[in-house]
């Protein structure tokens, strides 16, 4: 398509899905339009811990897009010449009970065998990883040494400038106000476009953008919030403590300089629940750091992530009339782990090849089935 009104494939937001889409979908010789309502990335992508996993307990499928999204930054990184700030951090995911030390131990040959880096420690390695755990409260570890702080901004901006170069058109303030999924075309504040494939990468907006074209797309933008500590007095520099989840709470640290960065992976549809699980963190804390018995947690961010009900993506073709639009949303804070993957799936499908990935746990009627259960 020449008319500078349409492309092949249009892509609606440029958060770090979109951009990965984009770039990836550009590389391959696709007529890319890209569409951004605000500034590239700032919207979702910029709201994270600013780390990358590639271990997801109880998900081998999430671990296994993870950990090829890895190689695939590596390989982006050399080509592109593009510091995305790779630093080491580990990870080290707690098991506070025998039954739940039982079940992460139970998956561990699934997440190796897609690719997983995991060695299970006892609780005095564990605490000999992270000293601020109390040893009596620890069932077991699982400790994965592929998890890295990154540079959100770097890899977004990396991957605009990497899809204009391949010619890709990447258009920033532009709001969409319609998508026909008869015809392709969607309407923006600055006028049409039609492509002959929509993508869907909205981020927490993509629930929204779904119901324009009249799909149902089950995912919504939830309130989210990263918390500081006070600072800390300690021997060691905090900022080299692992990543630390406690999956049963959703309980997550890292250090940051003198002091902890905490959150709660936590998922639900109700409003006002800021408060409720600002609360929630003020008692978890000190459950597994007594030393953090009094400490003061206040705001570090708060935003909109886009969240599912199976806390993993959606990712896919629609159906039923809607096979002109494909869909990569619903990360739930962890489409920096997944985006170059992410990409290269709606790449694929746009071009009507097999992405050689199982994409049943990503499917709508995955979706679908867990809203209904």
């Amino acid at each position: 398509m020449s008319d500078r009104n349409s492309a092949e494939l249009v892509i609606i937001g440029g958060g770090v899905i979109g951009t990965s889409i984009a770039y990836y979908s550009a590389q391959a010789g696709i007529d890319v339009l890209l569409l951004e309502q605000g500034e590239f990335g700032a919207a979702t992508t910029a709201q994270t811990a600013r780390a990358f996993r590639t271990y997801f307990p109880r998900k081998p499928y999430d671990s296994e897009l993870a950990r090829r999204s890895l190689a695939e930054y590596r390989a982006f990184s050399a080509e592109t010449g593009v510091d995305l700030g790779l630093a080491d951090l580990g990870l080290l995911t707690i098991a506070t009970s025998p039954q739940q030390a039982a079940e992460l131990e139970t998956d561990l040959p699934f997440h190796r065998a897609a690719g997983a880096e995991l060695e299970q420690l006892t609780p005095a390695q564990a605490v000999e990883r992270n000293p601020w755990l109390d040893a009596d409260t620890v069932t077991a570890a699982f400790w994965n040494p592929h998890t890295y702080r990154v540079k959100p901004e770097a890899i977004v901006q990396g991957y605009v400038d990497g899809a204009r170069k391949h010619g890709a058109r990447v258009v920033g303030g532009v709001t969409v106000t319609g998508v026909d999924a008869e015809t392709g075309v969607v309407g923006t504040t600055i006028g049409e476009f039609t492509g002959r494939t929509v993508a869907i990468a909205a981020g927490p907006a993509s629930g929204a953008v779904g119901k324009l074209a009249g799909m149902d797309l089950p995912v919504w933008g939830q309130f989210a919030e990263l918390l500081f500590t006070d600072p800390q007095v300690s021997d060691g520099d905090l900022h080299h403590l692992p990543f630390t989840f406690h999956p049963v709470s959703g309980l997550k640290t890292m250090g940051m300089g003198g002091q902890f960065l905490v959150g709660l992976e936590r998922i639900s549809k109700q409003e006002g629940m800021r408060d409720i699980w600002f609360q929630a963190a003020v008692e978890e804390l000190p459950k597994w750091y007594p030393q953090l018995q009094n400490v003061r947690l206040r705001s570090a961010w708060t935003g909109t992530l886009d969240v599912t009900a199976t806390k993993s993506a959606v990712i896919g073709r629609g159906e039923d009339g809607f096979e002109r639009i494909l869909f990569a949303a619903g990360f739930c804070g962890h489409g920096l782990a997944q985006a170059p993957l992410a990409g290269q799936i709606v790449r694929d499908l746009h071009l009507g090849k097999d992405p050689e990935i199982d994409l049943t746990p990503y499917s709508l009627a995955t979706h679908r089935a867990r809203l209904e259960a």
